[in-house]
């Protein structure tokens, strides 16, 4: 009896920006140059000194006194509202394991190119693994980057196969730092929600349950970086993003009264901002706010933004409790967002591109 034939996936071969830099290059290829309206200059850059993002301790949650914990919901409230953008720090992620986390990602992009490519991403939308070219659209430009994508929660939507075993604390470092990664989105979501008063859990029910990815993104030196980005102007299209990154690090910038504004990583700190969903279910009242990478001339940087996402197929729109309680409060406030389905959103950002607050703008219902 003849054996039934496997099939073999051969994985692609990734077009790695590190590539091109051991190569030495001095000019960049075509495909990485934005358009001279895109580009990061001197003129569109805030270089003056300028108003940091709120830092925030939110040692005061725990308290016993409610009015500590009213003073840093206080504070949470002013954030989002007024940024969509904050620090925090005492946030319950010990600062070992931010550490641990950030050496596995070190360790993980210095392996050879050949090393990596094991766990290279397959082609089409959303697939996990190290890759490089992340939206779909063929005549997209490059951003100047590398990166391993992985989804990590629930457990059910993880693939281990694309979980390096080198180092070999990488495996146990991830998930740790992913369920306590789960624990802080889920407080925060639990804030923003008592800040709008509603429920504690409004906002994590509306979206039916978290879903959570992970970008471990490489930005090498670059040759010409006034020419392209490490990341193109964006809002994340989930619900929130906690950013790892390396203390002192000004590479994400962010939009602010049409400046674009360097954020000065704190120490111990993870940087938090409001993504397109919670946009929507808050009608308005919480914005995603674009930001964007810049990319330096001699030294690399690692960032790890976690996501916090909605499940697949929630329907996503203003939360008719919110809209009741305005209602209550005379003051007129109706739906200003249609209804969506969060896959749809995602794929429209992996696929045409990763500018989604146009998308979120397109949902604004007409008065």
């Amino acid at each position: 009896m003849a054996s039934a034939e496997v099939a073999v996936v051969t994985k692609p071969r990734i077009d790695a920006v590190e590539i091109l830099v051991e190569k030495g290059i001095s000019v960049i290829p075509e495909k990485y140059i934005r358009p001279l309206e895109e580009r990061f200059s001197s003129t569109t850059v805030d270089c003056e000194p300028v108003e940091q993002v709120p830092l925030i301790d939110l040692q005061g949650l725990n308290s016993c006194e409610a009015r500590e914990r009213e003073e840093v919901l206080k504070q949470l409230h002013s954030a989002c509202e007024d940024w969509g953008f904050f620090q925090i720090v005492n946030h319950g992620i010990p600062e070992s394991l931010m550490e641990d986390m950030m050496n596995i990602a070190k360790a993980f992009f210095a392996l050879s190119v050949n090393e990596k490519q094991t766990y290279a991403a397959l082609p089409g939308l959303i697939t996990q693994g190290y890759g490089s070219k992340y939206i779909e659209r063929k005549d997209a430009t490059r951003d100047w980057r590398d990166y391993l994508y992985l989804l990590l929660q629930p457990h059910s939507i993880r693939d281990y196969d694309y979980w390096p075993s080198n180092p070999s604390n990488f495996r146990e470092v991830l998930h740790n730092y992913s369920e306590e990664a789960l624990k802080l989105a889920k407080r925060l979501l639990g804030a923003f929600s008592l800040n709008l008063d509603l429920l504690e859990n409004s906002l994590e029910k509306a979206i039916i349950e978290p879903y959570q990815n992970m970008l471990i993104n490489y930005y090498p030196p670059c040759p010409q970086p006034e020419l392209t980005a490490g990341f193109y102007a964006h809002s994340d299209i989930g619900m929130a993003t906690l950013l790892l990154q390396e203390t002192g690090s000004k590479a994400l910038e962010i939009r602010k009264n049409d400046k674009w504004i360097p954020v000065i990583a704190a120490p111990g700190a993870l940087l938090v901002n409001v993504a397109d969903q919670v946009e929507i279910l808050t009608n308005g009242r919480y914005k995603s706010i674009e930001h964007r990478v810049v990319v330096d001339k001699e030294k690399p940087r690692i960032s790890i933004p976690v996501f916090c996402d909605a499940a697949p197929e929630a329907i996503i729109k203003p939360i008719p409790e919110l809209l009741k309680k305005m209602e209550e409060a005379s003051v007129e406030e109706k739906a200003k967002y249609s209804s969506i389905v969060f896959k749809n959103h995602e794929i429209a950002f992996y696929k045409y591109g990763a500018n989604s607050k146009k998308y979120v703008q397109s949902y604004i219902v007409s008065s």
